[in-house]
């Protein structure tokens, strides 16, 4: 144990962490992270302990976990907008009263801003694929103190185009669920009987990236754009989408649209942020 501990001391000495979202050299003690990382893992945590500060300290360095925000209530109780007021209960916002969405509920881990949006974009962007982990941990937290897993049969996330795949080599969606089940066995105890659906939807259509696209403009830029590669595969199911970052919604509602025309029972949707 000793020699271990000396080790590591050593190592941080010569090769100090380095945060992801701010590129400056931290010292990390490990202590802390390792044992915390490893009670989520046996499932000694319960999902509404498990913190982004502890799951991402080995990769980020205080200052910056600092910055994280969480998408926490007061939000709107269907796309998951979370309100500016700090006070009150969750209720419908303006916009899904006025364009109900297709889908039952949306929630997320935190907010797209400062922090959070740098780790997304080193994730997505990047390449830095050592954060797939650690986020479908957060993923999974969010998922289990919103609904129970055995609301669900189906967990689909959002595809890429064959192009956009091509260009950076891997669909970080993906990425944020393909040991998702597994994880959810060790919190449950036992099967969970949620099957990844990597290939249930395709993208038909290139698409201009949605980015800097107003809410008019993405849902025209979306529309169509996906088809289900095969039918029987959602037929009578409960969907739960995946998605990197919710926005205007336009995409997973085009998403939504597509699930529920091939006879799925019903979609909700998780993604990692959602914008302000």
């Amino acid at each position: 144990m000793f020699l271990i501990r000396l080790a590591d001391i050593f190592k941080e000495a010569v090769f100090p962490s380095k945060c992801i979202v701010c590129g400056s050299f931290f010292r990390f003690s490990g202590k802390m992270s390792s044992s915390y990382t490893r009670n989520c893992a046996n499932g000694s945590y319960a999902p509404e302990d498990i913190a982004f500060e502890k799951v991402m300290a080995p990769l980020i360095c205080s200052e910056c976990l600092s910055g994280f925000l969480p998408a926490e209530s007061p939000l709107c109780s269907v796309c998951g907008f979370v309100f500016k007021s700090r006070e009150g209960e969750d209720h419908l916002c303006g916009k899904c009263i006025e364009l109900p969405k297709r889908f039952g509920k949306a929630r997320a881990v935190g907010l797209y801003y400062r922090t959070f949006m740098k780790v997304i974009h080193s994730f997505k962007y990047k390449g830095k694929l050592q954060l797939a982990e650690p986020l479908e941990t957060l993923l999974l937290s969010v998922l289990m103190r919103h609904w129970n897993l055995k609301e669900f049969d189906l967990v689909v996330p959002v595809p890429l185009h064959v192009k956009r795949f091509r260009e950076r080599g891997f669909n970080q969606s993906y990425f944020l669920v393909k040991n998702l089940s597994k994880k959810a066995e060790i919190f449950m105890h036992g099967p969970v009987g949620v099957k990844i659906g990597r290939d249930v939807l395709k993208r038909t259509r290139y698409t201009e990236p949605q980015t800097g696209l107003g809410r008019e403009k993405r849902t025209k830029n979306i529309k169509g754009a996906f088809a289900l590669n095969d039918t029987s595969a959602v037929e009578g199911k409960r969907v739960l989408l995946i998605d990197d970052v919710y926005t205007t919604g336009a995409t997973v509602d085009e998403c939504s649209k597509t699930l529920f025309d091939g006879g799925a029972l019903s979609v909700d949707v998780l993604t990692l942020a959602r914008a302000i």
